[in-house]
């Protein structure tokens, strides 16, 4: 399918919509705007993480970069950027029709380092692409759906946004079985 190049900044590409490291919603990073995000880690009726977090680009200009997404240029890196990102203890507000203001999450699940300002390097890539979670059951030989979405962008982390393993206070059970720290991809705009 031949489509005109699309030029966008790349503030809006990355705060447009959140990021998501598998096909189900379940568990993404969204940028809500230039300062401020959402971080979410869960799975089926399990919540770890619903916070919000403040974040910055380290380079003044960066976000201002206009972008061209092509995409008849298949996995073509477009964009990197160094960011500073703080976990803060404040919920977010709502996951779907629950309030999170009740749930026993964030600060009670996890020590006070994950909430440390970090650094990271975010690559964009343009292409067509599979969740995270579902490359990864391809690779373990599951049969991939036909209704599994393919995204146009993929954003990777030099490491998680999610805590590292000893920044939970009880990491035996979901953390360690799931291993989120190790989750770095993640997939926008659904195609």
């Amino acid at each position: 399918m031949m489509t005109t190049p699309l030029k966008e900044s790349l503030s809006s590409l990355i705060c447009r919509e959140p990021w998501n490291w598998d096909s189900l919603d379940e568990n993404q990073i969204h940028f809500t705007d230039e300062t401020k995000g959402q971080l979410v880690c869960r799975h089926e009726l399990n919540v770890w993480i619903a916070a919000e977090f403040d974040w910055r680009a380290l380079s003044g200009t960066a976000l201002d970069t206009v972008i061209t997404v092509d995409d008849q240029n298949p996995s073509s890196v477009i964009a990197e950027l160094e960011i500073e990102l703080t976990l803060t203890r404040r919920h977010i507000p709502r996951l779907g029709q629950a309030d999170m203001s009740q749930f026993i999450i964030n600060e009670f699940l996890l020590e006070a380092s994950a909430f440390e300002p970090k650094v990271y390097t975010l690559r964009l890539e343009s292409g067509i692409f599979r969740s995270d979670y579902d490359e990864m059951r391809v690779d373990l030989g599951e049969v991939e759906l036909p209704y599994t979405p393919r995204y146009g962008l993929r954003l990777l982390f030099d490491r998680s946004p999610y805590p590292k393993r000893d920044q939970w206070k009880v990491p035996e059970g979901a953390p360690d079985a799931m291993k989120f720290w190790e989750w770095k991809v993640f997939c926008g705009r659904k195609l």
